[in-house]
């Protein structure tokens, strides 16, 4: 049976219109702050782009092995096998047996609880009122973050307790690349996740750490703690270990004193990179400005976005007040979601052209012009697709 409940709530026409109106606010928030976020991205994106190119115009590859004094102070690219300083150790489990060469250890902890699930529907009443069926649905499974049941919408005996321990992961000080060396934080992020193996020494470890003995079991790859083995409990625990190694390391850097740090360029941006296996310099200023592009283009997304959404929070009161007659609020919003997008193109392509205009004029101007375009194309799709549904609409009502 499932464990579920149904709750059903009624909102007036007035309390519909007192909710959109104070969201007008939000809206003008949410458009304001894209308008910001759009221009800096620009300005961001073409920062970046002109340190990498200048930095891929100044990079030295180097013999990791057979460092020169000119090179110092210089901007190099070198690749060569990972000596990593010692292995990583867990603060609270110090004595796991690592594979030779580890550079990574991770501590994942996930504990068996509950979670809520809510699935909503909606109906417009004539009069302009809502009424909103919501289905709370409750379910166990394992979670490595802490699911808050303070928040459900029905506690009782669906409490889930605190994670007395939480996830970490703990990696090497610093290592060496032939004669350069690396902080830890340079190369801690790379290298496959391989888990590894529990044992005896490691269950009996945790066992002791933890106070817990004889509710400490090993199942597949995971060190399991509870008092049952065969059906998880709510507090159940659940550990789980992985390293990782590297043993192959390109670096970009500036060369001080037979250390790696970050390099300055000319705009001040900094450069510094690292990647797992052999790769010269030019593939990874490739990549780099691969990744640069990528992130400029979710941002543009994320920044269209949520003006979108503002925009259409700004007109949203519109559609209320044609729900007084339910398919007439449909109709609006339809019309207002069109304006919305038509102005969000517009406005998202004057912003981010004005701010070519400002870093890069020649396709700033260009930028402009397309979007104004887009606008102008979208508002007269939407005004034929207005007239259509008004049509339909009319034939429907006769």
């Amino acid at each position: 049976m499932p464990d579920s409940f149904t709750e059903v709530t009624n909102t007036s026409w007035f309390s519909r219109i007192k909710s959109a109106l104070s969201g007008i606010l939000i809206g003008l928030g949410l458009i304001l702050a894209a308008i910001i976020a759009l221009f800096w991205n620009e300005g961001r994106a073409v920062e970046t782009a002109r340190s990498l190119y200048e930095g891929a115009g100044l990079v030295v590859s180097v013999d990791p092995s057979k460092l020169t004094a000119e090179k110092n102070g210089k901007l190099v690219h070198f690749t060569g096998s990972l000596t990593p300083n010692g292995v990583p150790s867990d603060t609270l489990f110090s004595n796991l047996e690592l594979p030779v060469g580890t550079t990574r250890l991770v501590r994942q902890v996930e504990m068996y609880q509950w979670m809520e699930d809510t699935k909503t529907k909606t109906r417009k009443k004539i009069g302009g009122g809502e009424e909103k069926t919501t289905v709370y649905s409750y379910s166990q499974k394992w979670s490595e973050r802490q699911i808050k049941s303070a928040n459900f919408k029905k506690l009782e005996g669906h409490q889930n307790p605190t994670m007395p321990l939480k996830s970490e992961t703990f990696g090497v000080e610093n290592g060496a690349v032939g004669s350069i060396v690396l902080e830890g934080r340079d190369f801690q992020s790379l290298g496959t996740k391989m888990v590894l193996a529990p044992n005896d020494v490691m269950e009996n470890t945790i066992a002791e750490k933890l106070g817990q003995h004889g509710l400490v079991s090993i199942s597949g790859e995971a060190i399991l703690i509870g008092d049952t083995i065969n059906t998880a409990r709510i507090g159940d625990l659940r550990i789980t270990f992985y390293t990782a190694k590297v043993e192959t390391l390109s670096g970009i850097g500036k060369l001080n004193d037979g250390k790696i740090t970050a390099y300055e360029t000319t705009n001040g941006r900094k450069i510094s990179m690292f990647r797992e296996g052999a790769a010269s310099a030019k593939e990874m200023f490739d990549t780099a400005l691969s990744n640069n592009a990528m992130l400029t283009w979710a941002l543009r997304l994320g920044g269209f976005m949520g003006m979108l959404i503002g925009f259409k929070m700004l007109f949203s009161v519109l559609g209320v007040i044609g729900d007084v007659i339910p398919f007439v609020g449909d109709v609006v919003r339809f019309a207002s979601g069109l304006l919305a997008f038509a102005l969000t193109a517009v406005i998202s392509a004057l912003v981010i052209g004005f701010a070519w205009v400002y870093f890069r004029p020649v396709l700033g101007y260009s930028i402009i012009a397309a979007g104004i375009l887009l606008g102008i194309g979208a508002m007269y799709l939407g005004k034929a697709k207005s007239r259509k549904v008004e049509k339909e609409t009319g034939a429907a009502t006769a």
